[in-house]
């Protein structure tokens, strides 16, 4: 598997992230925990600051709508944005 910087957070509670950051860092994963009741543009603006390249997020399908906005807006749309359903590296449709 390929080490990747994954940013990730929740837009609301923090149910499930920290469990999901514990198990990807420990499979080799570089993780950029930030919690819960993050907005997308603290999470995008971590990305950014963190030279990530997934934001791994737990939160609604409108939020994950405007964090993939702002990634192209703000010119990181290399940046995959992925709910917590969805593990990176995993094949998914886009």
């Amino acid at each position: 598997m390929v080490r990747q910087r994954v940013v990730l957070g929740s837009v609301g509670d923090d149910g499930r992230a920290s469990g999901a950051a514990r198990r990807l860092r420990d499979e080799g994963q570089e993780i950029v925990y930030v919690g819960g009741h993050q907005t997308p543009e603290q999470l995008v603006h971590t990305a950014i600051a963190e030279d990530a390249t997934v934001i791994l997020v737990d939160g609604d399908a409108p939020a994950l709508a405007r964090i993939a906005e702002l990634c192209v807006e703000l010119g990181a749309d290399d940046v995959l944005v992925t709910p917590l359903d969805v593990r990176p590296g995993a094949p998914r449709s886009r």
